[in-house]
């Protein structure tokens, strides 16, 4: 009785995940890698497919990308630590694209992305920005606060492809989700990502809105250069008022309310 009940609390744990529209790893990284086939190979990235046909010409498009990303961030790619190449897998695998080890690539550095199907196909569109913010997680790696992180990185992708879908958000630029409380407290911090941000599919979406809105403010605000600044504190919750004038909370403020 008891390992029934079990199992039933097991499943219906898995429903509740999936209502709320989780977004699991059908497969690790590691084995994509091992099962991939390169199908192209650019002036920057290589490019495979695992499990969907891959049209070679989309490494063109990761080098414009590439070098795109180098222009508006005004930061170099780390060849020291990430090597020179960026490595592409399209897979059939992939649920949420992602780079390497996904919110935890800092502790093991890879130049690898992992892009699903439909945000291949909608980048071959022109419709769908999330490898570059893929992309641009290579270039600014090395960072302390996640939602300056992904903050960025969209903000870099609507740069690059004006009104695109990035991430778990849709096309549009100026989407309005509900922003719950408590994502507020977590902009500009050095805070651990919610676990929510990986498995809650409409807090997530509200989580990454939040995040690129807060740094486009701040980067209308004062220009890429600065923002990069604080981008690199390892203390950007005290490091925002020596640098913009502003708290960090008046800063969250002004940019959700614009």
């Amino acid at each position: 009785m008891r390992i029934a009940g079990l199992f039933l609390v097991l499943f219906l744990a898995m429903l509740a995940t999936a209502v709320r529209g989780a977004v699991p790893r059908a497969m690790s990284d590691e084995h994509i890698v091992a099962q991939a086939r390169r199908v192209a190979s650019g002036a920057h990235a290589d490019l495979y497919q695992h499990g969907v046909d891959v049209d070679p010409a989309f490494a063109t498009m990761l080098d414009s990308a590439y070098r795109q990303v180098e222009r508006v961030t005004g930061v170099k790619f780390d060849t020291a630590t990430l090597g020179s190449r960026v490595h592409a897998y399209v897979s059939e695998a992939v649920t949420a694209s992602h780079v390497w080890r996904g919110y935890r690539h800092p502790s093991d550095p890879r130049p690898l992305i992992f892009l699903g199907p439909r945000v291949y196909r909608g980048a071959m569109r022109g419709a769908d920005a999330t490898y570059v913010h893929e992309l641009t997680h290579l270039f600014t790696w090395r960072h302390h606060s996640h939602t300056l992180r992904e903050g960025l990185a969209d903000y870099v992708a609507l740069v690059v492809l004006p009104g695109a879908a990035v991430g778990p958000n849709p096309a549009g630029d100026e989407w309005p989700p509900e922003i719950f409380p408590e994502i507020l407290e977590y902009l500009g911090t050095t805070r651990t990502p919610p676990g929510w941000a990986e498995t809650d599919l409409v807090r997530r979406r509200a989580y990454y809105f939040a995040s690129r809105r807060f740094v486009s403010y701040l980067v209308e605000l004062k220009g890429m250069e600065m923002f990069m600044r604080l981008y690199a504190s390892e203390t950007p919750e005290t490091t925002i008022r020596s640098l913009y004038g502003i708290s960090r909370e008046e800063a969250a403020r002004a940019a959700l309310t614009r």
